[in-house]
């Protein structure tokens, strides 16, 4: 790159933060020009990989406990007759703990 196509970044870090940082730089035989050049892109792209208002993380937020229908809401530990009324293959099977027994 010409100086023409170069723009330059400054910032400040503390004494820990710089030990820190020279001593990153060093052990992956970086400047600390090339570090903090690779730290920039590598936060940049970092940042643009997820969006937090992007629907896929808010659309759990839009949903209301009280918008599902009460059939949808039930806890197995709590159905006896879930059990008593089985009447499927004779497939064995072990029913979890109850998390909630103190040992």
């Amino acid at each position: 790159m010409s100086s023409n196509d170069t723009k330059h970044v400054q910032t400040e870090l503390s004494e820990d933060e710089y030990k820190q940082f020279r001593e990153f730089a060093k052990e992956h035989g970086l400047s600390l020009k090339e570090a903090g050049h690779e730290a920039l892109i590598e936060w940049v792209n970092r940042q643009r990989k997820a969006d937090p208002n992007d629907r896929a993380f808010t659309v759990l937020d839009e949903l209301e406990a009280d918008s599902l229908p009460p059939s949808a809401e039930t806890d197995a530990r709590n159905e006896d007759d879930l059990v008593d009324d089985w009447h499927g293959s004779d497939e064995s099977f072990t029913l979890a703990d109850d998390p909630s027994v103190q040992s």
